[in-house]
């Protein structure tokens, strides 16, 4: 479907003169993963790049390759001009935190946008925007795929770890045919799921299963969205190490409850900003509408979005602007102000 545009992203990227890669803000395994294998590509034909991110990644991130060359110094964006910059896994330049950066250039790079989110923007020069796709990196392998691109194994663990962790190790609604067909491809290319598993997936501690005792005694349901929500502080993040695994778990588990119609968790990050995470798991529920009322997006089923601190201002603002969107109460698609 994307033939001509794939070959035509592909051959920028592997003449350009100086690349920049970007990640959304507070990268995940899709985001991090389709980074870091074009990071391969780019090394394969010895194009000079660099990688930026608005905030850092997190730990159990850290066995994909070139990770450690990812900076947060905004002086990347002063001290090399480069020719092409490629986002991947970002519904908007906002969302990917490099707006204003992009503004204050005195030149025009091109804009490569690469990602699978119904609420993409189209913000890049050229956009490889795939909605059927589980992940963003599924689309950059059938790129990569369509342009008898070379695959290494580590290129292919990259891969993996954006499909793994977007379909929730192929559970969720995201998981089609088509990804469990280039899951198994990617896995003969070399790719290794025990690595993945060992450092995403592993089990969680006594100390994790504390926290989401605390987290679900705070469980609440605001009646008249029928909607069931909680928060995570920082605090409790940082002192019991907490990681993004056990995080996503806990989103995750709020599908499970019966009694709602959409989840919601708020939690904390470092700078005192707060990430929200929609879930739900009717198909009359778009819980990426929800989410772009706050500059976020996502997929019907599965959304996020980051607003300022505290917690308690961010909670009371998310409700106020709903229950304006679905002045009925119900958060059904029909009902939609």
């Amino acid at each position: 479907m994307h033939t001509e545009l794939e070959k035509t992203i592909f051959t920028r990227m592997t003449h350009a003169s100086h690349v920049l890669l970007v990640p959304h803000k507070n990268p995940d395994g899709d985001s991090l993963g389709s980074l870091t294998c074009c990071a391969n590509l780019l090394e394969q034909y010895n194009i000079p790049y660099h990688i930026y991110c608005a905030t850092t990644y997190a730990q159990q991130l850290a066995f994909l390759p070139h990770v450690t060359k990812l900076s947060t110094n905004p002086a990347l964006w002063k001290s090399i001009t480069y020719d092409h910059i490629i986002v991947f896994d970002a519904g908007d330049l906002g969302y990917a935190g490099i707006d204003k950066h992009i503004q204050a250039l005195s030149y025009k790079p091109t804009v490569i946008n690469i990602d699978h989110h119904a609420t993409n923007t189209y913000f890049g020069d050229y956009n490889l925007v795939d909605t059927e796709s589980s992940s963003t990196c599924e689309v950059f392998y059938r790129c990569l795929k369509n342009n008898t691109a070379t695959i290494t194994p580590e290129m292919a663990t990259s891969l993996l770890t954006g499909i793994i962790t977007d379909t929730d190790n192929f559970s969720n609604d995201a998981t089609r045919p088509q990804t469990l067909y280039a899951a198994s491809e990617l896995m003969n290319l070399g790719g290794d799921t025990q690595i993945i598993k060992k450092w995403v997936y592993e089990k969680a501690p006594l100390h994790a299963l504390h926290i989401w005792g605390k987290v679900m005694q705070r469980l609440k349901k605001h009646h008249l969205l029928n909607m069931c929500y909680t928060h995570i502080t920082h605090q409790e993040i940082d002192e019991h190490g907490i990681k993004e695994a056990h995080i996503s778990g806990m989103v995750n588990f709020l599908n499970s409850i019966q009694d709602g119609h959409a989840g919601l968790l708020v939690r904390e990050m470092k700078d005192g900003t707060i990430k929200g995470s929609f879930r739900t798991t009717r198909d009359d529920v778009n819980v990426a509408h929800m989410a772009k009322q706050f500059g976020g997006g996502g997929h019907k089923k599965a959304a996020g979005f980051v607003l300022p601190g505290p917690i308690d201002t961010a909670v009371a603002h998310i409700f106020e602007t709903l229950e304006t969107l679905f002045p009925d109460g119900s958060v059904t698609e029909q009902s939609v102000a």
